[in-house]
């Protein structure tokens, strides 16, 4: 489940590429009778057991011009229904400067505190740190960074019959700051930044499953998605590096009940952001739901506080 954040590279800034009743756990980030799909720039608003084997993005000429490739994984582990942690880590590859090296360990603490089934509504609470002192090779000399996130979704069921074809509709949204722990390090500058993000997104399981019936079994299991992830820097940018950077990532997705496949293209916003689309693919195992009783549960089972609304 990544989240949007801001990668420094020799000075420069990297785009946006990449947030009181109890309730029971549910597999997946769902609420009500919607389920929002891992999403790939920015993340879900829901906390689950999930591993991500791999996300692959290449990109043609990212910020600094050069081609990237990058590979990571990351895991999700729930200590309560409603609190989960998680880690990711990856290699990337720069066609010129820089050659091979492995990003730093990232690392996340996500609550989810409100559920709202009427309203297909939930929200979530994060603090990502990214440890700089954990990279090696082409990525070494960064200072850790910190961001506190906010992630939300809202899905379209709650709209009247008459509108019933826009009800499968869903938009989730993220936003946060990114702080570094120190503003420079090893000679090069580290940016404060505010981050934000929003996709839109079709859901044909909603479709089929409370509009009408689909016939294709490859239809009916897919998320169109159009993602949405820009960043600007607020404070201590290097010479150059001011200003917005981002991403338009339109893809699909193909959800089954215990894994999805997610596939985007990576368009830049502008010359600061890199030239060229790229693209990026990611699959996520549902732990949850593949070992329920073992690995995909949570440690504890009694969720901490979490407002749900009304019930009927």
């Amino acid at each position: 489940m990544p989240t949007l954040k801001i990668r420094s590279t020799a000075g420069a800034i990297a785009g946006a590429a990449v947030a009181l009743w109890l309730t029971p756990a549910y597999p997946h980030a769902v609420c009500g009778d919607r389920i929002f799909p891992a999403t790939l720039a920015i993340d879900d608003p829901g906390v689950t057991d999930e591993l991500t084997v791999p996300t692959v993005q290449w990109l043609p000429q990212n910020s600094d011009g050069v081609g990237e490739l990058d590979v990571s994984g990351s895991w999700a582990k729930t200590i309560f229904p409603n609190l989960a942690v998680s880690a990711g880590v990856g290699p990337t590859w720069l066609h010129g400067p820089g050659g091979f090296g492995w990003d730093a360990l990232d690392t996340e603490l996500k609550y989810q505190f409100m559920c709202i089934p009427q309203l297909e509504f939930m929200a979530s609470l994060g603090f990502d740190v990214s440890w700089g002192g954990t990279a090696i090779g082409a990525q070494v000399g960064s200072s850790n960074m910190y961001s506190p996130v906010l992630d939300v979704g809202l899905g379209f069921g709650a709209l009247p019959t008459s509108m019933t074809y826009l009800r499968p509709f869903a938009i989730t949204g993220e936003v946060s700051t990114t702080t570094p722990g120190q503003a420079v390090w090893s000679g090069d500058q580290f940016a404060t930044s505010f981050n934000w993000g929003f996709t839109l997104q079709y859901s044909l399981p909603y479709f089929n499953s409370h509009v009408s019936a689909i016939d294709s079994d490859l239809l009916k299991h897919l998320i169109p998605i159009v993602e949405f992830a820009f960043s600007t820097s607020t404070a201590n940018a290097a010479s150059g590096a001011w200003g917005t950077t981002g991403t338009i990532q339109p893809g699909v997705v193909y959800m089954f009940d215990k894994w999805q496949l997610a596939v985007e293209a990576v368009i830049p916003v502008n010359a600061a952001s890199g030239h060229g689309a790229g693209v990026v693919a990611s699959l996520d195992l549902f732990l949850d739901d593949i070992f329920p009783d073992s690995i995909g549960k949570p440690i504890f089972s009694q969720s901490l506080p979490m407002f749900t609304g009304a019930r009927p």
